[in-house]
């Protein structure tokens, strides 16, 4: 059982990996290539977009058969897609058809991500056991964070090697890689119940709403992800237009949240059980937001990692409680579809802000724009700590 776990976080952590290098390459191939943040923001909306229809139809799946099925069929989206954009990258300039393929793509991507998420999430639940659940959550959601710093990294030395193709067949590997890992992991369906998609997904969401606990932690989901889109959006373009800094540095700019998400990974580890568990996510909202308006008002490379850095530790802190907790408490039989409302949060709410945040920098600039996207996460996450009751009083058993 042991061995079947640590096979199944390293296929989850290339998984996360090329996930998150696709979806900074939506952001910044549009804003390289094609010059135009506004793209960039559609571009990153199209892959998280697909979720608002096709995240309730997985939570059903994932949980009407064995959600290890689920998350191979997604990763071979995921394998195709980075397939279309080494095409899209050797058509010339003049191709009529490179910005409909280029939008085609980051859609497909979005198909990925409507899928991946909530099967991983209920194939991690047959996996370990009920009492290890918190802790392997925290685990899981920690290998995200991980993914999503060491992704710009990993972009900056590929694509200084060998250029856009370099990212895109690291992408392609990534997702063979962890595909094959996953051949040997067993996993089984947990409803056998033949109704309806519509009906089955009613169910779910009534089972989210019913629940005043599940259903805040919900809204506090939004909130992070909500300012993890504006982050990925403009902290790009702030590095390389505000900062000025060279392809290298501006990877290691954004590599620096890896370390931050690590650290706020593995203080919610540490810590979960002895801090209030509910106050901790609103302040990790709060502060993370402050963190991203301190950032925008930078001008050095020291200044500006310092402050992110300090985003990082308190959103991903944020992020495993919130996961975790939806974890602990979502019922067994309609897990899959509890998981598939928190990844309909995750992505569309992130795909939402994203394209705001970009439509916000065409027009006054990316560092105007990270501004007014964290002054208004901090209103939310202020008027959000004294009206969630539940998560307020929520600690973690």
């Amino acid at each position: 059982m042991r061995l079947t776990i640590i096979i199944y976080f390293l296929s989850c952590f290339m998984a996360f990996i090329g996930g998150h290098i696709m979806n900074y390459t939506a952001i910044m191939y549009a804003q390289d290539v094609f010059g135009s943040d506004l793209l960039a923001g559609l571009g990153f909306g199209l892959c998280f977009g697909p979720p608002i229809v096709l995240g309730w139809i997985a939570g059903v799946y994932s949980d009407r058969v064995p959600p290890s099925y689920i998350v191979v069929g997604s990763q071979l989206v995921f394998a195709v897609a980075a397939g279309l954009f080494i095409v899209l990258n050797n058509l010339v300039e003049t191709s009529q058809i490179r910005m409909p393929l280029y939008l085609f793509t980051t859609f497909l991507v979005g198909v990925g991500w409507s899928f991946i998420s909530p099967s991983r999430l209920a194939a991690l639940a047959q996996i370990v056991s009920k009492k290890s659940l918190h802790q392997a959550s925290v685990i899981f959601n920690l290998l995200i964070m991980v993914g999503f710093g060491l992704a710009p990294i990993i972009i900056a030395i590929s694509k200084v090697r060998f250029g856009w193709n370099g990212v895109f067949i690291v992408i392609l590997c990534l997702f063979l890689i962890a595909t094959l890992l996953l051949s040997g992991i067993k996993t089984k369906a947990t409803t056998t119940a033949k109704r309806s998609v519509y009906s089955q997904t009613r169910e779910g969401l009534s089972g989210v709403l019913a629940s005043p606990l599940l259903r805040q932690l919900m809204v506090c989901s939004m909130l992070i992800y909500a300012l993890m889109g504006v982050m990925q959006v403009l902290l790009p373009r702030f590095a390389s237009s505000v900062l000025a800094f060279e392809e290298m540095q501006r990877g290691v700019f954004l590599g620096v949240l890896a370390a931050s998400l690590i650290l706020g990974g593995v203080l919610c580890m540490v810590f979960s059980k002895r801090l209030p568990t509910g106050f901790s996510i609103m302040a990790g909202i709060i502060l993370g937001a402050i963190a991203i308006f301190t950032t925008a008002n930078t001008n050095s490379f020291a200044a500006a990692s310092l402050a992110l850095m300090c985003a990082g530790v308190a959103g991903g802190y944020a992020a495993s409680l919130i996961v975790a907790g939806l974890q602990q408490h979502a019922p067994d039989h309609i897990r899959g579809r509890v998981m598939s409302v928190y990844t309909i949060t995750s992505q569309v709410i992130p795909a939402f802000s994203g394209l705001m945040a970009g439509i916000l920098s065409q027009y006054l600039g990316a560092m105007q724009a990270m501004q007014i996207g964290a002054i208004i996460i901090v209103m939310l996450g202020i008027f959000a700590m004294f009206k969630l009751n539940a998560v307020r009083a929520y600690k973690t058993t």
